[in-house]
Parts: C-alpha cells; structure tokens; sequence
C-alpha cells in the first residue's frame, strides 16, 4: 500500500462530506439530449421509501451536510415530500433538482412544508424555442419559468442551472441576468461531459472558449447580487486565483473527496458524469462506502497523472476526474482535457525536457546536488530540472529514473531465478520471495517455469544458500539459478528529441521511430 493511499485511508474516517445527490427515479417528463442518466422511464426496482430513509441515515453518519434530491425529475416520485421531510428531521438540508415543469403553486407550498431549503431549475436558453427543442418538450421552456415565479412567490428559495454547449455559450451573461431579474439566488452553469445520452455528441466547448467564459463568469459574479457558480469546470479557483478575484468555494473538482451520487437502485458513484458504479448501499450502508471504498480513497490521495499530477493548482483544482474518465475510457485520475493552462504549460515545459533528456543519456553529474548542476549546465535553476523530469514521468515519456550499480564491481554477485509454482499458490510463493531484501524483480510469465525473480547476494556462497531456502520455505523445490556469464551494456544516445506536443501516457513517444521497453515481459509482482 502506498504511503499516500494509506494516508487517505486513515483521514477518510475523519473526512465529513459536503454533499450528496440522490437521483431518486429515472422517470422524466421531459427528454433532454445532454441527459446523463438516459432518464425517461422509471428504473426497475428503484430504491423504496424504507430504503431511502436508510439511505439519508447513512448520509447523515457520514457527516454530509446537504442533500440534493434529483432523478431523472424527482416531482414524479410520489414519496418525494415525505423523503425530504425525513431528511430534514435529520438535521439535513433539502435540495431539490428539477426542469421546474411541475412546480405548480401546490407542489411548491407542499416542497416549502416539507423543509426544502433551496430548489434547482434548468435553464438553458433565453429563446423557448432553443430551450424547448434541447429538452424535448414544447412549452417547457415556460413552464420552467412559471415554476420559477411560484417559488418565489411562495418564498421558497431558487437558483437556475445552465448546461454549456457551442450553441448556448453566447447567452449565459444573458441568463445570468435573467436570473437575476426573476429573483432566482443563484446561477450555476454547468460545463458539459459527455456521458449517458449525451456520450459520443461533439459539444464541448473548446479550451479556450471555456477558459474566456469563466473567466468573464468571475468577473460578473463580482458585480451581480447572486451566486455564479461553474461546474464541472474546477479550473475556475484557478483562474480566480490567478485574477485575484474572491471565491468562497475551497476546491474544484469535489469528487469522491467531498461530494458523491446514489442512482435510484442505490447504486454509489463518484459524481453524476463519471459514470463508474463502485458500490450499491443494498450491499453495505452508505456511510461504511463512503470511508473505505477504493475508488473513493484513490480519488483522495490527489496523485492524479498527466500534467494534473504536477500542476501547482492540483490541490486546489483538481482536474475534472469526470472528464478525465470519459476522455480516456478508464482512467479517473488522468489529466483533464479541457484546461488550457496545462496546454500553455506544457509548451513551455517541453523544450526544456527535450534538453533533459538528451543530457541524462550521458548521465547525471557526480556531485552533492547533481540536478542543481544540471540546471547550471543548461542555463536554468535546479527547480526547473525537476519540474521537467516530474512532467516526463507524468506524461509516461521516462518511466523511471534511478541509479544502475555495478554490482560485481561492489562486491556482490546476483542470478536470476526460475520456479515452476502451482497457479494457485503463486501469490503466496511471491510474498515469501518478496520478503527476501535481495530480491529486485518478481515476474510471473506464461510459460511451464511461470515465476521468475532476480536475487542479490555479497557472495556466491550466500546465494546459493539463499536459493536452498527459498525452496524450502516456499515448498517449490523445481526453482533454477541462471547466473549470467557475461555482461553487455547497450547504449543508445538519442541525439534529437522531439516530444509531440499534447502527448498523453498512451502515446508519447521520444525521438522519432524509437521507443524504450522493459527487457523482461510479464506481468509484475515485484518492480
């Protein structure tokens, strides 16, 4: 276990959350293209009321704060008002999401009896007809309007969310005022990741667009009487940071850190687009998921790849781990793709790193501070060498850097090892084999001697007496010894780099038809 995992995991049970959303149903009365959930019909056995008190049970342990209500369109649930009344004796505080069609005078007194604190509604346009057609419904656009002005005439707070597509992006001041004129508190403005309907649709707004906009976003919140608040975009601290512009929000992307999502079969993920089920609270309680589930515990340890991982705004930022996800398929702690920082960052890096590489082919200087050194040598300070190699490893394009010893010249001898072990005893056999201090690399290979490892003794009397034990502790008396009879060392000297520009971990390549593999294949259990 890693010294940063094992440090997540004793936090965690210290780390209380902000916010938890519970999509409540997947029916819906409207079809929105964009719709995470393919909302439309309801889930087959969605979580019962006895079920969901369970739930907002295990919320409130957790330490959460707020608990957002959403579905699909969580009015369609009949339970919904005694479920946030629930929520509400426990010390929560209510929210409701919807698209604002049935927020009818009765449904809004009854939502304000219940306890609800603040209601959500979508909005995306400031033409119906726009907004109409996106949502799939005719007279929506109104509708939500209307459910608008009955919240605020029955005092019952509101706020309008926005999704962000190439097609909208010109009207969000637009709306921003609109939310402002119909007395809503808030705007939030959601910046789009493709998942669930809307998986494979071309319509995020490019980098550049979507840095201008948070920050013109910024710049009015610090003028209008409401809360501007971008989502899925945690570049905005960042930018705010570098405008010195205030914010009350502590952290970008809250992700498993200090929000989470239960769909309506209970099932627990790290937000609404980062569609990656790790969890169902039918199988263990909410609040037991939320301490020591895996992925919840990865995503605290803020060891993101790419350049998210060296970025000087990670623990403030964090990347879109959604975006990240969707982008590569699998990867949640990858970089994020929408941040044009790490692009204008990167081209200044890469130079540099070019350079680092073509002088580490000769070796690292032989004194006290060798990068320091290095740093002199090409014209740049210490901090800017290490930057560079922290990026190469980032970007997959060093794999590791670290010292070679000529171990005969030191006085040591080493062989490599062969043993045919049982399939179902070769985690145990490479636990005890591990546990040896002279053993280097652990492989298990497709092949009749399926576990090979590299052994290090001060003599060749010690190895071979090691090798005695190891067959005795392990049971596997077939284990051989393939000392090396000579030494070759194979030197190649990349005289030009180039680095593709926007290279990722799967792709980076150095030079120009040259790649660098380990010597040995198989799969790892010691490296």
């Amino acid at each position: 276990m890693s010294e940063n995992l094992a440090r997540s995991i004793q936090h965690s049970s210290q780390r209380g959350g902000v916010l938890v959303s519970w999509n409540t149903t997947n029916a819906c009365n409207l079809q929105c293209s964009h719709c995470y959930r393919n909302a439309g019909q309801m889930a087959p056995e969605e979580l019962s009321f006895e079920e969901g008190c369970q739930l907002l049970q295990g919320v409130k342990r957790a330490g959460f704060r707020v608990i957002v209500f959403s579905g699909g369109e969580p009015l369609l649930r009949p339970d919904i008002f005694e479920l946030i009344a629930y929520a509400r004796s426990l010390g929560l505080r209510p929210v409701c999401g919807t698209n604002g069609v049935l927020l009818t005078p009765e449904t809004v007194a009854r939502l304000k009896e219940a306890g609800t604190a603040v209601v959500g509604i979508s909005l995306d346009s400031i033409d119906p007809e726009k907004h109409d057609h996106f949502r799939g419904v005719d007279g929506s656009w109104q509708a939500a309007l209307d459910g608008a002005a009955n919240c605020r005439a029955a005092g019952l707070p509101f706020q309008l969310h926005t999704t962000v597509f190439p097609w909208n992006y010109q009207e969000i001041e637009a709306l921003n005022d609109l939310a402002v004129e119909i007395g809503a508190r808030g705007h939030h403005v959601f910046f789009f990741v493709p998942t669930g309907r809307g998986r494979g649709r071309e319509e995020t707004i490019e980098p550049g667009l979507s840095e201008d906009l948070l920050a013109r976003l910024l710049e009015r919140q610090a003028r209008l009487p409401i809360e501007i608040k971008p989502t899925c975009a945690p570049q905005f601290l960042r930018v705010a940071r570098q405008k010195r512009l205030p914010s009350r929000f502590q952290r970008g992307c809250l992700a498993g850190i200090s929000y989470c999502i239960v769909g309506p079969q209970g099932d627990v993920y790290p937000c609404p687009y980062l569609d990656l089920k790790i969890d169902s609270i039918r199988r263990q309680p909410f609040d037991e998921i939320w301490k020591n589930n895996e992925v919840f515990l990865k995503l605290r340890t803020e060891q993101y790849e790419g350049y998210c991982g060296i970025c000087a705004y990670r623990g403030l930022c964090g990347g879109c781990r959604a975006r990240s996800y969707a982008e590569t398929g699998d990867n949640y702690m990858g970089e994020d793709p929408l941040c044009l920082y790490k692009d204008e960052q990167e081209d200044q890096i890469r130079p540099l790193a070019e350079q680092v590489i073509i002088r580490l082919q000769s070796g690292l200087p032989l004194v006290p501070k060798p990068f320091k050194a290095l740093g002199e040598e090409l014209g740049v300070t210490q901090g800017r060498v290490l930057r560079a190699i922290r990026w190469l490893c980032a970007k997959g394009i060093v794999r590791r850097l670290g010292a070679a010893f000529d171990l005969k010249s030191l006085g040591y001898t080493s062989t490599l090892c062969a043993g045919r072990v049982p399939p179902d005893r070769v985690q145990a056999v490479a636990e005890i084999i591990n546990a040896y201090p002279g053993v280097t690399h652990n492989y298990l290979r497709e092949h009749d001697y399926n576990l090979w490892f590299t052994l290090i003794a001060a003599s060749e009397e010690q190895l071979i007496h090691l090798i005695e034990e190891i067959r005795r502790r392990t049971g596997i008396g077939d284990i051989i010894s393939l000392p090396a009879l000579k030494t070759f060392k194979i030197a190649v000297n990349l005289r030009e780099v180039a680095i593709a520009p926007h290279a990722s971990q799967s792709d980076s390549q150095v030079g120009g038809n040259c790649s660098c593999s380990a010597p040995a294949s198989g799969h790892p259990l010691r490296n």
